[in-house]
């Protein structure tokens, strides 16, 4: 990524995506100071490449990244938090090591929640997200079904969730503690 973009820095990108994963990331840009160097290599990128530079040289940068990226080639197909896991590559869910039982749209909210752990997603943004290539659609009240069928099987009291939480007229929040 460049450093310079037209909504931001390189620099915000790199530092929210190091928050949550460890895909490689590669600053390929005309700022050439020390401190932008610097700066980049600290927040956690791979390398840091100015302009002009040579198509072998990057090629080989890019090359050797990966061999060392052992994290990015094995792609981690698991999420756990507050007792719950999800394998994705097999599409199975547990709480508390019991297997859950979970229709498609349950176990697409849940990975969905789990994925953006503490982050507050609001409605809009997660019927966009449920929509299907089919065109199947949950839409605004069928969400709010959905939510309280997977808050009665993840949350040990499901009428005082502690983490499948509402905001009202916002949406909701995955509290991982």
């Amino acid at each position: 990524m460049d450093v310079t973009l037209p909504d931001g820095t390189g620099f915000d990108i790199c530092k929210e995506v190091r928050t949550n994963s460890t895909v490689p990331i590669i600053f390929l840009t005309a700022s050439n100071q020390e401190i932008s160097i610097v700066r980049g290599l600290d927040m956690g990128a791979d390398d840091y490449i100015t302009k002009p530079f040579k198509l072998n040289e990057l090629l080989s940068r890019i090359k050797a990244i990966l061999r060392r990226s052992l994290k990015f080639s094995k792609a981690d197909t698991t999420l756990e938090a507050n007792g719950i896991r999800i394998d994705t590559a097999e599409r199975l869910a547990w709480k508390n090591g019991e297997p859950i039982d979970l229709p498609l749209v349950e176990y697409k909210l849940l990975c969905l929640f789990m994925q953006n752990p503490n982050h507050l997603m609001p409605r809009e943004m997660i019927l966009d997200r449920m929509w299907d290539g089919n065109g199947n659609f949950v839409d605004d009240n069928t969400l709010s079904v959905y939510i309280r069928r997977l808050r009665n099987k993840i949350e040990d009291t499901p009428n005082a969730p502690k983490y499948l939480l509402t905001e009202r007229g916002i949406g909701y929040k995955w509290v991982v503690e």
